[in-house]
């Protein structure tokens, strides 16, 4: 850092002082946000907090001016987490700027109209940002991370805020999303369901007047939910909701969604072009793809193995391994169009030896007792109409549409 001047520093301290308080006094939602932008590194914050760390009187500034005095509740401790942030020290930053915003939504609280949404979607991001930040810098001093969970005790306090009626309310849906993203990091997934409750059935929110950037966020959480719930058609509406709205140009979000629409997608038997797959670099899903097309269970099983740790940590694991029934079904399917080419009067009649055998050629070891259960299942979940000639231990095809396709409907339960 170049020396910096007493003067000079007192000069960029009244600066912000007075910006805030113009933000303020003239309700620029705007700029009264980028007064906050902690992590965003923007260079006049930072010139701003080494000139905290040099004029160290700061707080005497505020309480020296009419103008400056009855916002100090909030300014003074932000220059604190300011002056933190840029010296590394994160906990204590984290500390500070929640402070600095619990005097804030104090203010916020007093303001009838919905100007200073901006700035409170700044605060609602930071303070989660920075719980992070500091949570990580606990963890690697081998204390216990406890700020990002305080971050949503204090993100729900101003969803609270925004609860009520009025113009202030369009932003609890944002609230809500940064809530999701603290849930899901801490896998504690269980308390959005409150939050869903109060957005989808209090009468005091319309959804479709929430910002569509908001929306987007919303299905694609919920989306994720549904897809830890195993309700796949809900999860289909809710990605595919997000897709479709999406901006073009965030292709790192489009990217996101369509890492958890595809398995969802799959799972009901529609399966995605190669050509998406590798324009959004998702070809972890090819092999997938390409097995299920094929009946190759070796592919499935091989996919899965070499991608587990990726589809563990995206949740999709579990969605990708009950992909083998219908792997089975497909595999199953072209045992039957070999036969029916062959002899069309008995294309019906499946022996289960063959599968045996076909199994066999794909490397996978299974006895007919094993495949008899496999083939039941199949009848069961409705993948497959027929019936059992045990004697003969042949499975006897439906000569009507023995393999029924899931038109986008589950795998039955």
């Amino acid at each position: 850092m170049a020396y910096l001047s007493m003067g000079e520093s007192h000069r960029r301290i009244t600066d912000y002082l007075n910006r805030f308080a113009d933000a303020i006094n003239y309700q620029d939602g705007d700029s009264l946000a980028r007064l906050f932008s902690v992590s965003s590194d923007s260079p006049s914050l930072l010139s701003l907090a080494d000139a905290l760390n040099v004029f160290q009187d700061a707080n005497r500034l505020i309480k020296q001016s009419e103008k400056f005095s009855q916002f100090g509740e909030v300014v003074a401790p932000f220059f604190r987490s300011l002056q933190c942030y840029r010296l590394g020290n994160l906990v204590d930053a984290y500390g500070a700027f929640e402070k600095a915003s619990n005097a804030f939504i104090q203010e916020f609280r007093n303001w009838e109209s919905g100007w200073a949404l901006e700035a409170l979607y700044v605060i609602a991001y930071e303070i989660r940002v920075l719980a992070e930040r500091a949570d990580r810098e606990l963890a690697s001093n081998g204390k216990s991370p406890e700020k990002l969970k305080g971050a949503g005790s204090f993100l729900m306090k101003v969803f609270g805020v925004l609860a009520g009626k009025g113009p202030k309310r369009v932003g609890a849906l944002y609230v809500t999303c940064q809530l999701f993203k603290i849930y899901f990091k801490l896998g504690t997934v269980n308390l959005c369901r409150s939050v869903i409750r109060s957005i989808e059935t209090a009468r005091i929110f319309d959804f479709e007047e929430f910002p569509i950037r908001d929306k987007v966020t919303y299905m694609y959480y919920t989306g994720r939910l549904e897809v830890l719930n195993e309700n796949f058609p809900a999860a289909d509406q809710k990605l595919s909701y997000a897709l479709t709205h999406c901006c073009l140009s965030k292709e790192a979000n489009i990217r996101m969604i369509l890492k958890y629409l595809i398995p969802v997608k799959l799972s009901i038997g529609i399966l995605p072009k190669k050509q998406l797959l590798e324009n959004y670099d998702l070809v972890e899903y090819n092999n997938i793809v390409e097995a299920l097309k094929r009946g190759d269970l070796r592919l499935l099983r091989s996919a899965l193995q070499e991608n587990e740790d990726q589809f563990l940590r995206s949740g999709v694991y579990l969605v990708l391994e009950k992909l083998e029934l219908q792997v089975y079904q497909r595999l199953l399917k072209k045992i039957y169009i070999i036969q029916k080419q062959k002899d069309p009067s008995k294309a019906h009649q499946v022996k289960l030896e063959v599968i045996v055998k076909a199994l066999k050629w794909l490397e996978i070891e299974m006895d007919l007792d094993e495949v008899e259960c496999i083939v039941a299942i199949l009848i069961y979940k409705n993948l497959m109409k027929g019936y059992f000639a045990h004697k003969s231990k042949v499975v006897v095809l439906s000569k009507q549409d023995p393999f029924p396709k899931l038109n986008g409907k589950p795998v039955a339960s």
